[in-house]
């Protein structure tokens, strides 16, 4: 019971900013799907991504109530992209709910109060390691997945390298985060922009619609959520 009450506060506690993008997006994904054949794939894209569109406003604001969101739109996610050939977007999807979604469910009473106290952040050697161990993992990620039959795995491979990156600094509490999630999102739009023109994923244009807002949701987290400061004494 006290869990359910905890979820009603955070839902409540969405700010201006989150409800008037959450209004939008909202209503540009019921208006794809209503306008279009409704199936099977349709229903859990537009459930995906609704969502999923909720988690990053809430993780933008930094609320832990998007542990239970993102484990919810992973699931349809892991789907859209198993349909699409998009094989190391499933992966990432996987490392996700691992490092991301259970640990928020499990912590769900003292995760916010992590934020509060403060995040690590990277120094300029950290990030050059960071750098390089992604450019370093690009190639051969990217020949597993061209022999697993991926149907994008130029840029399916760099979802994977950079969004696991991420999580694993969500997961070990740096703020730094943030930086990745933008890559993470822009390499996504090349993916859905790929896809849409290939014509092989009819979930393309909503998920490319979602890629566009998670960028502008993790550029409002990038600037002014409490993950971009540092907390200082």
């Amino acid at each position: 019971m006290a869990y359910f009450k905890w979820l009603y506060r955070e839902i409540t506690s969405i700010n201006t900013a989150g409800s008037v993008m959450l209004a939008f997006i909202f209503g540009v994904q019921l208006a794809l799907f209503l306008s279009s054949p409704i199936t099977l794939l349709s229903a859990i894209t537009l459930l995906a991504t609704l969502i999923g569109s909720a988690c990053t406003v809430y993780m933008m604001i930094g609320k832990p109530i998007n542990g239970l969101l993102g484990l919810i739109s992973a699931l349809g996610y892991i789907y859209i992209n198993w349909q699409a050939g998009h094989y190391a977007s499933v992966l990432d999807q996987f490392v996700f709910i691992l490092l991301i979604d259970i640990p928020l469910i499990i912590t769900w009473k003292s995760w916010g109060h992590r934020i509060v106290d403060g995040v690590k952040f990277l120094r300029l050697r950290g990030w050059v390691l960071t750098i390089i161990c992604m450019l370093l993992l690009w190639w051969p990620v990217f020949w597993i997945y061209t022999q697993l039959g991926d149907t994008n795995p130029v840029w399916d491979a760099l979802v994977l390298i950079i969004g696991g990156t991420a999580s694993l600094y969500v997961f070990v509490g740096y703020g730094d985060s943030y930086t990745l999630w933008l890559l993470s999102d822009a390499v996504n739009i090349l993916l859905w922009v790929t896809a849409l023109f290939a014509g092989y994923s009819a979930s393309s244009l909503p998920m490319l619609l979602t890629m566009a807002f998670y960028l502008a949701t993790a550029l409002y987290g990038r600037f002014w959520s409490i993950w971009s400061k540092p907390k200082t004494n």
